[in-house]
């Protein structure tokens, strides 16, 4: 297994220019940012760590930091960037529902994005 995977919102894909305008950022400086994190990103992968880090193409709606079992989930709104939003710490429980799908949200969305490291 990776040490660590990371998905990030394409740059080059309508709803990157969508989020854009919902937060009311320009659209070059909101994929700045995201350009950056990629060229970070691949720098540390060139000097040894151990990263997986993948594009996808679809509006951003849920924040997620994967820690083993446990899950800290925020949600993007419309006027609002995830790290603005109360940050929920989820855990596996028998009748844990919401886990089971999140994680399953975010395999599928790792499934259908395109690795770039």
């Amino acid at each position: 297994m990776c040490g660590s995977r990371s998905l990030l919102l394409d740059p080059d894909c309508a709803a990157a220019s969508r989020r854009a305008e919902e937060i009311r950022e320009s659209y070059p400086s909101f994929v700045a940012g995201i350009r950056l994190s990629l060229e970070r990103l691949a720098e540390l992968a060139d000097r040894g760590a151990d990263l997986e880090v993948s594009v996808y193409d679809i509006l951003p709606t849920w924040r997620v930091i994967g820690l083993d079992t446990t899950m800290f989930v925020s949600a993007f709104g419309e006027t609002h960037e995830g790290h603005t939003s109360p940050m929920y710490k989820i855990t596996d429980s028998p009748h844990g529902a919401f886990a089971r799908g999140m994680r399953r949200f975010v395999e599928e969305l790792r499934r259908n994005a395109r690795r770039v490291i």
